[in-house]
């Protein structure tokens, strides 16, 4: 017998098979294809693992760029020039200014019948009394996203006080003290940060 030839009983019986209906034949053709269709989705689970393991690099490098970079070191109390001891310090508080050469007043806010003023630099923000010049607090500038909504018709809410506006990196910022914390708002008016604010010396 040649290896090409069926057996003649072998042929005759799958000449006898009736064919298969319509109705399972489509089945298995929808079956094959939906086996084809399974390796499509694959290359969407590693774009997507992919992107988020992009995000999760350029987040962790931010935080370690910030957190390893030389900061300047505040100092513990600011001194206040005998000059303007004896005077009335301006409606915007920079009888501490002449030790904060390379911050800009922000504004100021009371608390605890206490006045602090708030002061901005490239790095961070400082909080001083206004009064003893005295650093009540440091914070770190968060992460700046610009945004193109717009801030028309914030309402402060009760309780509330402006402090002021600032810049970083070409960014208008607002700072808002409330009760209990300084926000930091972008320009859509969304807080990107908040800090609890600084003790009373």
């Amino acid at each position: 017998m040649i290896d090409d030839e069926l057996d003649p009983h072998i042929g005759a019986a799958l000449r006898d098979v009736a064919p298969a209906p319509d109705s399972v034949r489509d089945q298995h053709i929808a079956t094959a294809l939906g086996e084809l269709a399974v390796p499509a989705k694959r290359p969407r689970s590693v774009w997507l693992g992919a992107a988020a393991a992009i995000v999760v690099l350029l987040v962790g490098g931010n935080a370690l760029y910030a957190a390893l970079s030389p900061s300047r070191t505040s100092p513990a109390e600011i001194a206040m020039p005998e000059s303007t001891a004896s005077k009335v310090s301006p409606v915007k508080g920079s009888a501490c200014g002449a030790d904060l050469n390379e911050y800009t007043i922000v504004g100021t806010y009371t608390a605890s019948a206490s006045v602090q003023e708030v002061w901005s630099s490239a790095q961070d923000l400082i909080v001083v009394n206004q009064a003893s010049c005295a650093l009540l607090g440091t914070f770190t500038h968060p992460a700046i996203f610009t945004s193109a909504n717009g801030c028309v018709g914030f309402a402060l809410g009760a309780g509330n006080q402006a402090v002021g506006t600032y810049s970083v990196a070409g960014a208008e910022l607002m700072l808002v003290a409330t009760p209990t914390e300084l926000q930091i708002r972008d320009g859509s008016c969304e807080v990107i940060a908040s800090y609890p604010l600084p003790a009373q010396p």
